[in-house]
């Protein structure tokens, strides 16, 4: 910030602006300070060409006081240790307008309050379904968000419209990171490290139920199949199981499956997905390949394509 900015705090938000010269136009620059968490506060800024009326927000950086024993990615920023795996349904030929709608208003005010939006996508092969992913430090600080967004002006303003256009919104898994080893690197919310900045290809989600059996799968992946997985190129993958503590915001209904364990892994595109998953099942036993079936109930796989505004 070069030039003197005027403004002020209302309580735990900060507001200031400036005028700007960008790109040969001048813009009013807002910059905003949110402290309503002292140890997690959020710094923002927003651009407006007409001015005031209306703002791009460009800009996030997220403070985290320094705690001994948490465990961080690798670039540093606070580990994210629950996230929701949101696939809604949109109402016919809605599903683009309702993208538009939530990017136009639910991603900024979400992160300024800690909910962290980590991506927004389309489902190949499902016309009318919307993913998104919610990222929390912890469940009290998801409980915290959810009563404090879902109360609060944004949502109030804008539900009617969102409502208006969905269809189903109960498909939401919550999940927690699986520790595949003792190094606290290897911990899935490693993923955090890779997921900002990465360019756009794909995203798949594996669904693995296991009927009785987790605690065998989890062991069949630690000792077998993520090492193949790895061997196969297959690195950028992260693994999740159910948060099973109490969902204390009953408005918002999740899956808790105690038989659940998940995947997210990015590539380029389909073609590297499916030749790298060939690669990982050529390199199976027929033991192992019989073992993993017995073990597995069920799976379910999504490609997502992340939208043309996805953080991802």
């Amino acid at each position: 910030m070069e030039k003197p900015v005027v403004g002020s705090f209302n309580k735990n938000i900060g507001v200031f602006f400036c005028r700007e010269t960008f790109k040969d136009k001048e813009i009013i620059l807002q910059f905003q300070w949110d402290v309503s968490n002292p140890d997690k506060p959020v710094w923002s800024q927003a651009f407006s060409p007409d001015n005031g009326k209306t703002w791009e927000w460009n800009w996030y950086m997220y403070f985290t006081r320094k705690e001994n024993n948490s465990i961080r990615s690798l670039n540093g920023k606070q580990t994210l240790k629950v996230i929701e795996l949101r696939n809604y349904v949109i109402k016919p030929a809605q599903r683009d307008r309702f993208i538009d709608f939530f990017e136009d208003n639910f991603i900024q005010s979400q992160n300024a309050l800690g909910g962290h939006t980590l991506g927004q996508f389309r489902v190949k092969g499902a016309d009318d379904n919307f993913f998104w992913i919610r990222g929390f430090h912890d469940m009290a600080s998801r409980n915290k968000f959810l009563n404090d967004f879902y109360s609060g002006s944004v949502w109030k303003q804008h539900r009617s419209v969102a409502n208006s256009m969905l269809v189903n919104n109960d498909n939401v898994h919550l999940l927690k990171p699986l520790a595949i080893s003792n190094n606290p690197h290897d911990y899935a919310t490693d993923f955090n490290s890779n997921w900002f900045g990465k360019e756009k290809g794909i995203t798949v989600v594996d669904y693995y139920i296991a009927n009785q059996k987790l605690d065998k799968l989890i062991d069949f992946f630690k000792a077998h199949y993520i090492p193949i997985l790895k061997n196969s190129g297959i690195e950028d993958i992260s693994f999740w199981i159910s948060e099973t503590s109490p969902n204390d915001f009953t408005p918002l209904p999740v899956f808790q499956d105690k038989n659940l364990l998940a995947s997210i892994s990015f590539y380029k595109n389909e073609l590297e997905y499916q030749s790298k998953i060939k690669q990982a099942e050529a390199h199976m036993s027929e033991n192992q390949r019989n073992e993993m079936l017995d073990i597995i109930t069920m799976r379910n796989t999504l490609i997502i394509y992340p939208t043309e505004k996805s953080f991802h």
